[in-house]
Parts: structure tokens; sequence; C-alpha cells
């Protein structure tokens, strides 16, 4: 049961506020009525019995092979494949049926994140496949055009960055690569620079010939 404020006082100011204390209570179930405090403490997940959520048990695929032959089986089935052509006549992107396959699986006890994000490609490239085969243009990333967003291309910095924790020698060849360039555009400046043709000696002042005509 509700109590409200009996006081006439309180009556009062909220008929001055410009409503009454059950017009300013928040409707059940609207945003407003939402209590910022109410929710579950930091840490309660850890108090849950183990093994409560799917995802929570061990996967059904550890290899990320069998789990792409899991995903393709299943996309094979008429039903699933109709409904994955429809998708694509409508405009959704192969990158957002992707992660949906991905996330989903994950949920579902199917496999792990990281195998999650192994197969995102090969499904990926099994859907563009099923659109042309269908005379379907594929949409392959979630913009507006379909391609890569340039704020998501990968830069020099980054791939530099990650070539030195793959690939150290092949960092070390492209340092030794670009020395000897520059080693070598030095040399080419320093003999254009001592040439006869070199145009600082159109610069210097023309020695006047004597007059010899009397």
């Amino acid at each position: 049961m509700r109590m409200t404020n009996q006081d006439p006082m309180f009556a009062e100011d909220q008929v001055m506020m410009g409503g009454t204390e059950q017009e300013m209570t928040p409707q059940a179930g609207s945003i407003e009525a939402i209590d910022p405090l109410d929710r579950m403490p930091p840490g309660h997940s850890l108090t849950q019995p183990k093994g409560k959520w799917a995802w929570d048990q061990p996967p059904r695929f550890t290899d990320p092979e069998e789990a792409i032959d899991f995903v393709i089986d299943k996309l094979e089935e008429p039903a699933v494949e109709k409904d994955m052509l429809k998708l694509m006549v409508a405009g959704i992107s192969i990158e957002e049926m992707v992660e949906t396959i991905a996330i989903g699986g994950f949920s579902t006890g199917h496999y792990t994140p990281d195998v999650a994000e192994l197969i995102k490609a090969p499904i990926g490239m099994y859907l563009a496949g099923l659109a042309v085969e269908n005379d379907i243009p594929p949409k392959l990333f979630n913009s507006a055009t379909g391609m890569p967003r340039e704020s998501e291309n990968v830069t020099d910095e980054q791939a530099i960055n990650i070539m030195k924790g793959r690939n150290p020698e092949r960092v070390e060849a492209l340092q030794k690569g670009i020395e000897e360039e520059e080693m070598v555009a030095m040399q080419q400046q320093d003999v254009a620079n001592n040439s006869f043709l070199a145009p600082e000696l159109d610069q210097q002042p023309v020695q006047e010939m004597p007059n010899v005509v009397a």
C-alpha cells in the first residue's frame, strides 16, 4: 500500500508547483520510474552457480574448422538459406549477418569468443558467394556504400607496430632498404652539385672580355 503525505501544507505546495502528488508520481514501467540504484552490484555473477548459462559451460566446438562446418550446414538448410537471401535483398550487410551468427553461436554455447572471431571471415565469404550465385549484389560492410569505412582502415603506423611484433625481420629489411635509398639519393645529389651542369654555375658572374677593337 502506497503511503501518501496527509500534510495539508504539502498538498498546497504541490498544487502551487503545478500538480498533485499522484500526478507527479512516475508511471510504472516508464523511463522516469526506473531507479538507477535498483541493479545488481558488481561481482554478482560470481555468486551464481557455475554453468548456469550455456556460454558458461564447455563449448561444443573448440576447433574453428568444425565450427565453420556446423554453421555452413545450418546455412544450407532450405529455410535458413531462404531467410538469408531475403535479408540480403532487404539490404542487410554480410557484416551484420556474420556478427549475429558469431554472437548467437557463442551465447548458445557452441563455441568460445575466440573461435567466433576466427570463423567470421570464412562465413562472410560463404554468404558473399551465396549472394552472387543468386544474382544479389552483396553488401559486404554495414556502411552506406557497403565498402569499408575509411576511419577503420589500418594506418601505416598500425601496420608497422603489428609488423614489429609479428615479423621483425621484415621491419629490419624495410629499414635497411630505406637507408640504402637515402644513401643513394644523397650520393646522386652530391654528384649533381659537383657537376659542371650544376645550376649554381649559372649564377656565377660572367667575366667581361676586353674590348680589343680600337
